[in-house]
């Protein structure tokens, strides 16, 4: 025996079950036709006692490509066994490979074709092979020890036939895809992935107090209730630029370097600069980024969050003294109208005929001060960012290749489908053919 790590597929699976006389033990996720038919021929030469199958009876077995997508090979495998009168058990979640065929053990690991297909170099080892040293502890494990069945471990529970057919209508009703198309989008969600950047409230401009109608001499029920009146607390021109400390690098306040200016402007123009840098813009597809940009991105967008964060402190102070000027300057102008026509349902709050001055203000400052705190509160500016994989079905569209060529020259974009396109054919292995020889 030459290797003791090595690399197990069907092909040498069916080669190992083949030479099976005295004793059969497979145990695996899934199972394809042929490693199926193996099994089946060697049913009829290994005594029945001496024979344990166990699979994981599950749709997600075939969605990930451990076995074949439509349960051919599990359905072979139990007819097969139904005629010797064995069963195929079932172990759920079982992900490894184990086969022991007389003094053969090959402990595996199964490949999961959804990701990537099965490998045929030896070089490239997925198995541990024993020749003529089964481990008693294994052996009792699989049942097929001087324990027998009384130290089973694993496959305990025969595979129940209604489980069978219900994961079959689970595979009609949602079928695996195809690995290829799999493995392409895996491979190429790899490099690109959608981005979403928003930054959402930064602008000081939308801060307004809801006012009653009332307070503006509107009496009928029906218009008060549709109508709503709203002052904005700064102007359209307003861009409330403020002083913000200094944010590092590790997206910290550096009291040791000058403050600096800050405002919506500013957040506008920082937006831009990281899109530039990271973003990539694809039309009607949305918007891209390159993966190992990622985390400079999500750096750069930590900084941003900070200053944001910064800028949210200093704009509340000034939103406060805003607010209570606010108060002021709605009274002096209200003043009149109300002392002539004071709101309904201010007429039990005062004790003359008409309300005086000093009524009006009290009254008044009750009417907006809820207004007023929540307005003084309410500035919540933040930063939103999402990312989603970029499907095969657009990678295959042809205006988006067009736009991934225009972008990243039509090499790169050539060498990506040239690779990927199918799944790489697997070399010739002739050196696999005596490995098991003894």
């Amino acid at each position: 025996m030459s290797r003791t790590f090595t690399n197990v597929d069907d092909r040498v699976l069916r080669e190992v079950i083949a030479k099976a006389r005295q004793r059969l033990v497979f145990v695996a996720p899934g199972i394809r036709p042929p490693v199926a038919e193996a099994l089946a021929n060697a049913m009829q030469v290994v005594p029945v006692a001496a024979i344990h199958l166990v699979l994981d009876v599950d749709a997600e077995v075939c969605r990930l490509g451990y076995g074949d997508k439509d349960f051919k090979g599990m359905e072979l495998l139990q007819a097969a066994a139904a005629k010797q009168g064995l069963t195929v058990n079932h172990h759920p979640g079982i992900r490894i490979g184990l086969l022991i065929a007389d003094d053969t053990t090959l402990i595996y690991s199964p490949t999961p074709e959804l990701i990537e297909t099965e490998s045929r170099q030896p070089d490239k080892p997925n198995a541990i092979v024993l020749q003529n040293e089964l481990p008693p502890q294994l052996a009792n494990a699989c049942a097929v020890g001087k324990e027998g069945f009384a130290t089973l471990e694993i496959g305990k529970d025969r595979i129940d036939t209604r489980k069978v057919e219900a994961v079959k209508l689970e595979l009609q009703d949602r079928p695996p895809k195809e690995f290829n198309v799999a493995r392409i989008e895996r491979v190429f969600s790899s490099m690109l992935q959608y981005v979403e950047l928003n930054i959402e409230d930064y602008k000081i401009t939308s801060r307004s107090l809801l006012l009653n109608p009332e307070l503006f001499g509107v009496r009928d029920v029906e218009v008060v209730r549709r109508l709503t009146n709203r002052y904005h607390l700064f102007s359209e021109t307003d861009a409330l630029t403020v002083e913000i400390p200094h944010v590092g690098a590790d997206a910290k306040p550096d009291p040791k370097k000058p403050k600096e200016k800050f405002g919506p402007l500013s957040i506008d123009r920082e937006r831009n600069r990281i899109k530039k840098r990271f973003v990539i813009e694809a039309g009607r597809y949305g918007t891209l980024i390159l993966r190992r940009n990622v985390p400079d991105f999500e750096k750069e967008i930590k900084i941003l969050e900070a200053r944001i964060a910064e800028y949210k402190t200093a704009v509340q102070e000034q939103i406060k003294k805003r607010t209570d000027a606010i108060v002021d300057e709605l009274l002096n102008a209200l003043l009149d109208h109300l002392k002539a026509e004071p709101p309904e349902h201010w007429q039990s709050r005062f004790l003359g005929k008409k309300p005086t001055d000093e009524d009006i203000k009290r009254l008044f400052q009750e009417e907006v001060q809820s207004e007023v705190d929540r307005v003084k509160t309410d500035f919540h500016p933040k930063v939103f960012t999402a990312y989603k994989d970029v499907t095969y079905q657009t990678f295959i569209d042809p205006k988006f290749r067009e736009l991934m060529e225009d972008h990243f020259g039509k090499t790169s974009i050539d060498r990506i489908f040239r690779e990927y396109d199918a799944a790489p054919e697997r070399p010739p292995r002739d050196p696999q053919k005596e490995l098991f020889k003894k």
